[in-house]
């Protein structure tokens, strides 16, 4: 593990600092590069991707806040003191940023879900570089195993999962999948259901069944964030996620009003 890459000083730079700002990066240049394929306006498809990523930031941390305010309870100032107690929700903060874009489109009159698919597919690849960032800082692992991929991971002894290296596995492979099927959805005929053209939001759909199905299955790997009444809240909110995403594609393929 590399959990400092290096320091100048007192200054101390974290790997997963500098794997959050390549995410960020590789998230903008992708969503530009589609907008910019269809000619939405480079200024104001930037100000969409700024602005929502901002959104972002403050939804994860106003979700982190809310299951754990416990932990927080009505002391304002360690709401907003993150050096001290650092942390973010990054279900909430997609969540935030995604329902801020879509309002956006929608405002400016774009196609709502041709802009989130551009979305999707920056999300995925951004969340390629934030587990790899995970990995080498050496959090977020999963459950003691035996198996001969287990890692022993700083202020453990055991090998655990490498669950950052799976879910950035999981990424990078859907983010491949989505680059293909944006140039090939519309020829599925099972999605156009008759009609001659396919509506856009495919790609959207597939995002939500996959990542809810694949964060479903990691629950299986890791120690529950949150529980509350005996029900882990990460597990019901990837499932509402796929859930969501299934009701979606039904919905944009014609089918759910057959």
């Amino acid at each position: 593990m590399l959990p400092t890459l290096f320091t100048l000083g007192p200054l101390a730079v974290q790997t997963k600092s500098i794997f959050e700002v390549i995410a960020f990066l590789a998230s903008a240049f992708i969503f530009w590069r589609k907008t910019r394929e269809e000619h939405y306006q480079e200024d104001q498809a930037f100000d969409a991707f700024l602005l929502a990523s901002l959104v972002g930031v403050l939804a994860g941390r106003i979700g982190f806040i809310l299951i754990r305010f416990a932990e927080f309870g009505g002391n304002i100032i360690s709401w907003f003191d993150i050096v001290r107690q650092p942390g973010s929700s990054i279900f909430f903060a997609i969540l935030g940023a995604s329902l801020y874009l879509y309002s956006y489109a929608k405002k400016q009159k774009w196609d709502v879900f041709e802009i989130l698919d551009f979305w999707f597919i920056a999300v995925a690849i951004g969340m390629v570089f934030r587990h790899l960032g995970n990995f080498f800082a050496g959090v977020g692992f999963g459950y003691q195993t035996n198996l001969p991929w287990g890692i022993v991971f700083p202020g453990v002894f055991e090998k655990h999962h490498p669950v950052q290296l799976y879910t950035a596995i999981f990424f990078i492979l859907l983010t491949i999948y989505l680059q293909w099927a944006e140039y090939h959805y519309r020829t599925f005929t099972w999605y156009r259901a008759k009609k001659k053209t396919a509506q856009t939001g495919f790609l959207t759909s597939v995002f939500m069944i996959a990542t809810g199905l694949f964060m479903l299955l990691v629950q299986l790997l890791t120690l529950a964030q949150v529980m509350v009444q005996g029900l882990r809240l990460d597990a019901v909110l990837y499932g509402v996620l796929m859930l969501s995403g299934v009701l979606l594609l039904l919905n944009k393929s014609g089918r759910w009003r057959s």
